[in-house]
This record gives structure tokens, C-alpha cells and sequence, in this order.
């Protein structure tokens, strides 16, 4: 697939109208270093490279790494494994798909917490602060 990242930076131009400074790959990429402006950032190791470019260029791989995870879980979780529109618009309306079924779970996890934490406050509180009636006969 080395010819798969020159469409990826047009559509990403076409989409958002900037143009993009670092373009982030993995292993299997093969192809060249520099696509117009674009570097292309490989978690590869170089010897002439400093030890704070080389952290760097391992943090930016690793955020990407973690990324590409989170994308697989979501597309597998909520059948999103084919996208069956067609086009540009196709592919941002399967992403926002994904990224709004995401949101939407998390919204209802931190829902469900606080109507918990609601409840087991209003319980406890309940039983252990309690008017006593202390009338004596």
C-alpha cells in the first residue's frame, strides 16, 4: 500500500482546506519520507537523530498507536466494520457515526454514575441521619 497515503493527504486537504505539515505511519508504511510539504513520521529509530527528537517521534507514534486502537474497538462494537456510503461524504458520515456513538456511551456511563451516586446518598442518608423521636412518656 505505498500509493495509499497520497489520496489520504488530498482528501484530508478537500476536508478541512489546510494543508498538513506531518503525516503519522506505521511500520508497514513504504514510500517516501516527504510528500510535498508533508514529512511522513515512521516509528523507525535513526542513528543520526538526537535523543529528544528521537523521544519525540516515539510519542507521536505511540499517541497514534492508541488511536488506532479506540478506532478499531468502536467500528467492531457498533457494526462499523464496512462503511457503505460512498464517497468523501460517505467517510465523514461513518466517522461521525462512530465518534457520536462513542460520546453518547460515555454520556450514559457518567448518567448512570451520578443517578448511583444519587441514590446510595439518599439511602445511607436515609437510615443513618434519621430523626429518632426521643419523646418521653
Amino acid at each position: 500500500m505505498p500509493h495509499a497515503l497520497k489520496p489520504q493527504l488530498k482528501q484530508v486537504r478537500e476536508l478541512t482546506g489546510g494543508k498538513t505539515r506531518k503525516a503519522i505511519v506505521d511500520r508497514g508504511y513504504r514510500g517516501q519520507d516527504k510528500i510535498g510539504i508533508t514529512d511522513v513520521v515512521m516509528p523507525k529509530t535513526l542513528k543520526r537523530e538526537s535523543y529528544y527528537l528521537k523521544k519525540q517521534r516515539q510519542e507521536r507514534c505511540r499517541s497514534r498507536a492508541g488511536i488506532e486502537g479506540l478506532i478499531s474497538h468502536l467500528k467492531h462494537d457498533h457494526r462499523m466494520l464496512r462503511n457503505y456510503l460512498k464517497g468523501t461524504a460517505g467517510d465523514q458520515i461513518n466517522t461521525l457515526l462512530a465518534t457520536s456513538a462513542y460520546n453518547m456511551m460515555k454520556w450514559m456511563r457518567l448518567k448512570r454514575q451520578e443517578f448511583l451516586f444519587f441514590l446510595f446518598r439518599w439511602y445511607y442518608q436515609a437510615i443513618f441521619f434519621a430523626p429518632v423521636n426521643n419523646q418521653s412518656i
